[in-house]
């Protein structure tokens, strides 16, 4: 096994604190409104899942490590070898390179976003279509876009 590449990249949500109150305050409008219209089930999956959704985010790493290698992809812990990898793609936003898309064989996990800059995908596009098939039509969708611009 033979190292190819390695980056890592800061993965840390910068949120204002008044994001988590005005978050926290729809959540439990949201459950509120539920529970006095009868659906107590949705109430509960709502405050479910946002609590599942904070615990995922305080507990992830900030910083992530990637490694290709000629076998595999390592991402953090986890290996995807190149055989369960479907395609890549870089994702752009206005012509800078923001990501790079891995598509996964995998029912729970499809894609993998890793953030890159000009000088990594410079050293990848040497490296990848070695590997993997590449496709050029990802970009990225409006709830993307929106995401992106609200730090979620």
């Amino acid at each position: 096994m033979n190292i190819l590449y390695f980056w890592e990249f800061e993965d840390k949500k910068d949120r204002w604190p008044y994001w988590y109150i005005i978050a926290l305050s729809i959540i439990i409008w949201i459950a509120i409104w539920w529970f006095m219209t009868g659906q107590y089930g949705m109430s509960f999956v709502v405050l479910f899942i946002s609590w599942i959704f904070y615990f995922i985010e305080n507990n992830s790493e900030d910083i992530v490590k990637v490694t290709l290698t000629d076998v595999w992809v390592q991402i953090g812990k986890n290996f995807y070898e190149y055989t369960k990898i479907i395609n890549f793609s870089y994702i752009y936003e206005n012509d800078k390179p923001i990501f790079l898309r891995l598509v996964i064989n995998k029912v729970s996990l499809k894609n993998i976003d890793l953030n890159i800059d000009e000088k990594i995908i410079v050293d990848l596009k040497n490296i990848l279509p070695n590997y993997m098939e590449e496709d050029t039509k990802w970009e990225l969708s409006m709830m993307e876009k929106f995401i992106l611009k609200m730090k979620l």
